[in-house]
This record gives structure tokens, sequence and C-alpha cells, in this order.
């Protein structure tokens, strides 16, 4: 599996993201839920470039793309940033995840220098706010009411992990991980 900076991809791959990102399955997950137009994928493709608070990396996996992760909201000064991600629906449950959360918090820790990683999660979505807790993300609190799907309103969970609880946390997962990316 390798992570490629969207910005560097081609522009096949790229266009490849916009389709995975508007997959219903994805869509129902994010903050917004509507299907993403090409101009409105193009305009982020171009905000994405020399954006000091923002790193894509399309998740490559059999030379296709089949996910995004990213860093939000970086803050150099409090070396603290959020990540996200989505996978193609094909391939969740697999164990992919897993695989593109570990590879993020090495790189979030280790690469970017960062001390405290952060991550929003639809309540609804408890199958993600579980994977997170078990790599060492706690529950840091709830915005109640917060977004808006389907004509319900619906909380958004909080989850943080510092760098050293997933130092303390990562041996024991990296034997995991890495039976998962071999098969």
């Amino acid at each position: 599996m390798q992570f490629l900076p969207l910005t560097d991809a081609s522009p096949d791959i790229q266009a490849h993201v916009r389709t995975l990102r508007n997959q219903p399955d994805v869509r129902k997950y994010m903050y917004t839920s509507h299907e993403i137009s090409e101009q409105e994928h193009a305009d982020w493709l171009t905000s994405l470039h020399g954006n000091p608070r923002q790193q894509v990396f399309v998740v490559i996996k059999d030379e296709q793309a089949v996910g995004v992760v990213s860093l939000n909201a970086i803050n150099v000064l409090q070396k603290t940033a959020d990540w996200a991600f989505y996978l193609d629906v094909g391939l969740q449950g697999k164990g992919l995840g897993s695989a593109v959360e570990f590879w993020m918090l090495d790189y979030a820790f280790d690469v970017a220098g960062l001390e405290k990683l952060n991550c929003e999660v639809l309540s609804m979505n408890s199958a993600v706010v579980k994977m997170h807790q078990k790599f060492g993300f706690e529950v840091e609190g709830f915005r109640r009411q917060n977004v808006v799907k389907d004509g319900v309103r619906i909380d958004v969970v909080l989850l943080g992990i510092a760098k050293p609880e997933w130092q303390s946390r990562r041996p024991a997962l990296a034997a995991v991980i890495e039976r998962i990316t071999a098969g």
C-alpha cells in the first residue's frame, strides 16, 4: 500500500478520488452528503496546493486509488491537527481502514511532527469510533445535534490521541497491521 500526496497524483487518480467520495455509503458518513461536482472537486484540488494547514493523501493498493486520508486544521504552533479518511465501499471491513489509521498515526507523529491528533466522527458511525479507540483514541466529548443528515440533527463524537499514547499503543498493533497488509 502506498500513500501519495493527492496533489502529486495523476489527473486520472485525482478524478477517481471524486468517484470514491461520491459513493453513497461514503457520503452518508461525511458532514456534507451531496454529490461533489467536477467543479467543486477541481476547486478543492486547487485549494490544496501550498496549503500549510492541510495534507491530503490518496491510498493506492494494487495500483488502484482506494481511499483518501488527510490531515486538516494543521496547527504548527500547537503541533496539532485533525484527521479524516474514507475508503472505497467495496474494500471496507477488510482491515484496510486499520492499515490506513496505523499509517496516519505514524505519519502524524513521526513525519509531520505533531504531538496531538484529533478527529470527529458522526455518532451513527459507531464502528469507526470503536476502530479509533482500538488505536488509543479517547472520546473527548460530543457536539450535540451538530450536523444535519437527511433532515435530522445528529451528534458528532470528538476523539483525540497524544503522541505518548500512540507510542505506547503502537507495538501491540504493529504485528496485527503487518498481517493485514501482508495478506
